[in-house]
């Protein structure tokens, strides 16, 4: 392992880079975890029977999964960083030292779950990166990327140290990579060394707008809150997506609270509310 502490101009010339092999393996990652987010619910009621078919064709495969923590999959399948100029258009698994079963895997979860969604997911890892750019523009990348996971530590000098696989060039790139994991990880080669982030707990978002009958029963602006919920989000996030002042997010919130349509989560993602099972219940019995 190395540390690499990330000076200024290395950070005012990074780039961000998107990756269907990145997702990929998030992706994986969620439909294998035990324990997950309760925000995943209908995803994974969605995709998981077909998973846990194809898995029922592979007990090996099983054995593997189990025997370790998704959150150290990364690690050992040794990703290189992604071309922050290549086009993400595909699953690339050239150069990769996986077993053929893992790669089988990695392509099945590509084909059937990430593929079909991508277009959605892109545009929701390109939105975060903009609004992170914009953000560390005007407050810095503290403020903009404060998350990045345990391999990083933000100085108070505004310099970055990152724990990196390896000792890192002094001339080496630095990209961040979007990805709907739960947690990031750091991967290296020779000239780049890039760091992926979670952007939020839902891999694919859901339209916002909610639908007239639900606005006749809860009010518009807490139908709206509701159907802005499709991830975690907190109050100033809200007030962003809605119009609404922070204060009054925060009021129609402890409304939702009350009726039990919203959840408050916990521990990593301290101060950000999300959907119910009772609320997407709701939701889904709304006629059109």
């Amino acid at each position: 392992m190395g540390q690499w502490q990330v000076g200024t101009e290395t950070l005012a010339a990074c780039r961000f880079a998107f990756s269907p092999l990145v997702e990929t393996v998030a992706t994986l990652g969620i439909l294998a975890e035990i324990r997950p987010e309760p925000w995943r619910r209908a995803w994974l009621a969605v995709h998981r029977p077909a998973f846990h078919r194809r898995l029922a064709d592979a007990p090996h495969l099983t054995d593997w999964l189990t025997g370790r923590r998704p959150t150290h999959w990364p690690g050992e399948f040794r990703l290189p960083p992604p071309d922050p100029d290549a086009v993400p258009h595909g699953l690339d698994l050239t150069g990769l030292d996986l077993a053929a079963e893992l790669a089988e895997l990695l392509d099945w979860t590509w084909r059937h779950v990430v593929h079909p969604e991508w277009p959605a997911r892109l545009r929701t890892l390109r939105a975060d990166a903009t609004a992170r750019r914009r953000l560390a523009d005007h407050h810095g990348w503290p403020a903009a990327l404060p998350a990045l996971g345990p391999q990083h530590r933000w100085l108070s000098t505004g310099r970055l140290r990152l724990a990196t696989p390896a000792d890192v060039p002094a001339d080496a790139e630095l990209l961040f990579v979007p990805t709907g994991a739960r947690l990031g990880w750091v991967m290296q080669d020779a000239g780049r060394v890039a760091v992926v982030y979670p952007v939020s707990a839902a891999p694919v978002p859901t339209p916002r707008t909610p639908p007239a009958s639900l606005g006749r029963l809860l009010g518009s602006a807490r139908a709206e809150l509701l159907a802005g919920l499709d991830r975690p989000r907190d109050t100033v996030q809200l007030a962003t997506l809605t119009g609404l002042s922070p204060a009054a997010v925060g009021d129609h919130l402890t409304v939702l609270l009350d009726a039990r349509l919203v959840a408050r989560a916990r521990s990593g993602t301290a101060g950000r509310y999300y959907r119910t099972a009772l609320a997407d219940a709701l939701l889904a019995a709304q006629p059109g």
